[in-house]
């Protein structure tokens, strides 16, 4: 197995894979060899799918990671061992399309305020909705992230390897200051460290966080921290921004995932004339 395991970091590192994706590949490729009770060379597209009824039906995993299970197998099996029947036979999984959690802002501003007595859980809910970062953007983020002469934030390496620049609104920076005025042992390169010295902190350290103080606001909803990222955009474009713009402050490779916050945002849904609206209607007493 480790002799598969290593050719298949070695092929994602020549092609620039992200560190995060490598990992995850390759977890994924451990997981499906601990189970193949067969050689390697011998695996056909019905083994794979024998394994993807065994994740849906007996592990039950989500449609999301059992698609990313798809991607890391048919990148093992064309570029790594280069089999000769299409990895096409590997199928992925069809998804109902759900629409987002999203929070009003009543709702945001209430969690920003019952996170206000502690300066660092303020300015990591602050930087998730004035931002749009993903949590693992805003771990991620480093002191030297922040440009506040020209008030803008850089995001180093996010999704699929991209880099890109937000917004610094006046309000955040003053957060940003008042936290790092706080600290007792200042931050030195992460703009957010974990409590082991010079590791950035822990995703699983806010998610945890928002639970509880979801919880405390007596908010109903599932807020996660990407659901700060679905309402800055969802406000966004209820305030007049254009989709390109969220487009490009959100990181989407493809304009098609912002258009999903068309059907979110209620400005735009409540702003369209209906059409019964337009037609003349005798009295239902005539």
């Amino acid at each position: 197995m480790t002799q598969e395991l290593e050719a298949m970091r070695k092929a994602m590192v020549i092609r620039n894979y992200a560190t995060k994706t490598t990992s995850t590949y390759i977890a994924v490729l451990r997981k499906f060899l601990s189970r193949l009770e067969k050689p390697i060379d011998s695996v056909t597209p019905d083994d794979i799918r024998d394994w993807q009824y065994f994740l849906v039906h007996t592990e039950k995993v989500s449609w999301s990671h059992f698609n990313q299970m798809v991607c890391a197998l048919r990148f093992y099996f064309q570029k790594v061992r280069n089999v000769d029947w299409s990895v096409k036979h590997i199928p992925f999984q069809r998804t109902t399309k759900k629409l987002p959690a999203v929070m009003n802002k009543q709702e945001v501003s209430l969690l920003l305020s019952l996170a206000r007595k502690n300066p660092r859980h303020y300015a990591i809910l602050a930087t998730l909705y004035s931002t749009g970062l993903r949590i693992s953007e805003l771990v991620d983020l480093k002191i030297s992230d922040i440009d506040s002469k020209n008030m803008l934030l850089h995001v180093r390496q996010g999704k699929g390897g991209k880099d890109r620049q937000v917004q610094l609104s006046a309000e955040l920076l003053e957060i940003l200051r008042d936290y790092y005025r706080s600290c007792h042992v200042k931050p030195q390169n992460w703009l957010f460290p974990g409590k082991i010295d010079g590791v950035c902190m822990h995703t699983s350290t806010v998610q945890r966080y928002i639970h509880r103080l979801t919880k405390k606001a007596g908010i109903k909803k599932n807020i996660t921290p990407h659901t700060f990222r679905h309402s800055f955009a969802t406000h966004l474009l209820e305030d007049g921004t254009d989709l390109r713009t969220i487009q490009a402050l959100l990181g989407h490779s493809d304009i098609q995932t912002t258009e999903k916050y068309l059907h979110i945002a209620a400005h735009h849904i409540q702003t369209v004339r209906n059409p019964l609206d337009s037609l003349t209607l005798g009295s239902s007493h005539e």
